[in-house]
């Protein structure tokens, strides 16, 4: 019962009666696992299983449901402990989780994604910020917003990210490693950064200073010494300027050598 009284549109008193309907007797013997119930269940054409936990749409939003019988792009239901009811895909129900290939065929968006949207015969690029069953809101570069159906929207091919340099590759064109040029224990020449110092070891570089010490693979080419981590983009490779005496310019200062 309503806890008060007001209006409803036609569209939310339908959606609350399909909730409400006299259960027969398959639909009772697929609930609790009789005759019409289908037993280890395979994936449908649309990848579905019985048992399996959707989303549905409902007059309030969208819940979670679990399948309990399907037809073609029918499926029977149940949500909460004993409410159950006839939902179609993709409109009405939809998959937990990352799409598929079959959910994109359909139609269907994530937000996020990255696409197209026609704009009065234009296609501009945007960025799906909202859903509305079959509708997307895309935000646009200029701070507009469109709402578009998928038969005005076309996806953005997501661009590759380059391969990142396994260990013991150069991060970069023309670099050598350190070994043999650089050995030893670097440490700072000001008093004030006295704690920073660098450790090369046949091509391997510990940086120590006042958090945890960190191990980089040292490279170089005439002009700087490159510390980088294998797995890592080389964007974030500390670069040091090799100076003439053969010390070091660090983003700390400037090390030399103190030890072997």
């Amino acid at each position: 019962q309503p806890a008060q009284r007001g209006k409803v549109t036609r569209q939310q008193a339908m959606m609350v009666l399909q909730l409400c309907h006299v259960q027969t007797p398959a639909e009772a013997q697929a609930a609790t696992g009789g005759a019409g119930a289908q037993a280890n269940p395979q994936p449908d054409a649309n990848g579905f299983k019985i048992g399996e936990t959707v989303s549905v749409a409902t007059a309030g939003g969208w819940y979670a449901a679990v399948i309990l019988r399907a037809n073609g792009d029918s499926y029977l239901v149940r949500l909460g402990p004993s409410l159950e009811v006839v939902k179609s895909y993709p409109t009405e129900l939809r998959r937990v989780g990352p799409l598929t290939d079959v959910d994109r065929a359909r139609g269907l968006f994530a937000l996020h994604d990255k696409v197209q949207v026609n704009v009065e015969g234009r296609w501009v690029d945007g960025e799906i910020i909202s859903e509305l069953g079959m509708e997307y809101q895309v935000q646009l570069s200029d701070n507009r917003t469109a709402w578009a159906g998928a038969q005005n929207l076309r996806r953005l091919a997501v661009p590759a990210k380059p391969a990142l340099p396994a260990a013991g590759t150069p991060p970069r064109p023309r670099l050598k490693s350190c070994a043999g040029k650089f050995e030893g224990r670097y440490a700072s020449t000001a008093g004030g950064a006295a704690s920073f110092q660098i450790v090369f070891r046949s091509g391997k570089a510990t940086l120590k200073s006042l958090g945890d010490p960190e191990e980089f693979e040292c490279w170089m080419d005439g002009e700087k010494v490159y510390l980088h981590k294998p797995g890592e983009s080389s964007d974030n490779d500390v670069a040091l300027d090799i100076n003439n005496d053969g010390t070091l310019e660090t983003p700390f200062g400037e090390i030399k050598k103190k030890g072997n």
